[in-house]
């Protein structure tokens, strides 16, 4: 196949070069190939017609041609040459299983995307077409690529997929600690001072007093009070202990400078509390610090039972990507594939 498609393309440049030896007036151009796959070349026109929406909403921003534009016009060529490479190997895989998509298919997918958005199909291709770029047929014929690559991935990768208890498990507490990083919580302390030079004594004392203070809170004394009652912080100790609401270090809450927020240190510590818990004694600063969450802001996952059918799509989702990304390596493999870019 490769030797036979080689022969064409060689056969066919020494065509045009002889024909343009013989009539210089009658030249052909030969346009450059950006990739090969298969038997299938992919001509700059075709990368450029793919690129088109892109770089008009790219160009939207920074002038054609522009210094500050080059860059992110190269990363989309780059991009969509190889997204052009994967459509093709996809395609010819579809086709040896004899798999296709009609009209009718995507004419349904648009309808579900529409009431999806709860629009009619005629606004929703509107909307795509003045938000994108995009001409309806090019639209149509996205959608259809999406529409092949999923009923070919139903074909081969989806019914080979299994899904544990544990992956979601895992699944969950790896999104709730990311949630975390973006929600607003109010945390207050309590300090004892051990000052600039404790003797061993001093700080034996204190923290076996810390770790009675732990006790105390853990067996339902009001942390408030114990903070009044204990804490040397004079800022928290009449308030007690309240360090008022706080956003997470990198969140949207503190770089808009809403909320104020704590240390490294202390904000990696509220981040393993639940509301109502306080954390083991730990040195800070001149001192030792216990810390409690008093609350924080509500989570869109209140439980792992009442996320079970969202964390199975995910986990879904992202075990067909990686088997997605595997099956597609493996076709390249076998596949003559020559990106020119």
């Amino acid at each position: 196949m490769v030797v036979r498609f080689r022969a064409r393309f060689a056969a066919a440049f020494a065509l045009v070069s002889s024909f343009s030896a013989v009539r210089p007036a009658d030249a052909v151009v030969v346009e450059r190939i950006v990739a090969v796959v298969g038997e299938r070349a992919f001509l700059q026109t075709d990368l450029r017609q793919r690129a088109r929406p892109f770089l008009s909403q790219l160009h939207a921003r920074c002038p054609l041609g522009s210094a500050p534009c080059i860059p992110a016009e190269n990363k989309i060529y780059a991009q969509l040459v190889e997204r052009m490479v994967e459509d093709e190997l996809e395609a010819q895989a579809a086709k040896r299983v004899s798999i296709s998509v009609s009209s009718r298919d995507v004419d349904e997918t648009i309808s579900r995307i529409a009431g999806l958005n709860k629009v009619t199909p005629t606004k929703l291709i509107s909307d795509v077409m003045r938000q994108s770029g995009m001409t309806e047929a090019e639209y149509r014929q996205e959608l259809r690529r999406q529409v092949l690559e999923g009923k070919l991935l139903q074909r081969v990768v989806t019914q080979q997929m299994r899904i544990t208890k544990s992956e979601l498990e895992a699944t969950y507490a790896r999104i709730v600690e990311q949630e975390r990083k973006v929600l607003l919580y109010q945390p207050a302390w309590i300090v004892l001072r051990l000052g600039a030079e404790p003797s061993a004594e001093l700080t034996r004392g204190r923290e076996n007093e810390a770790k009675e203070i732990v006790r105390l809170a853990r067996s339902g004394s009001d942390f408030g009070q114990l903070a009044r009652q204990y804490s040397e912080d004079p800022k928290t100790r009449e308030l007690g202990g309240d360090l008022g609401v706080r956003a997470m270090l990198g969140s949207p809450h503190a770089e808009s400078g809403a909320h104020k927020v704590l240390s490294e240190e202390l904000e990696d510590a509220a981040l393993t509390l639940e509301p109502g818990e306080v954390t083991e004694p730990f040195p800070y600063q001149d001192g030792i610090a216990v810390l409690a969450l008093t609350n924080r802001q509500p989570s869109r996952y209140p439980s792992f039972e009442a996320a079970q059918s969202e964390l199975a799509q995910r986990v879904q989702g992202e075990k067909l990507e990686l088997a997605k990304r595997k099956w597609l390596k493996d076709l390249r493999k076998r596949t003559l594939v020559d990106v020119r870019l």
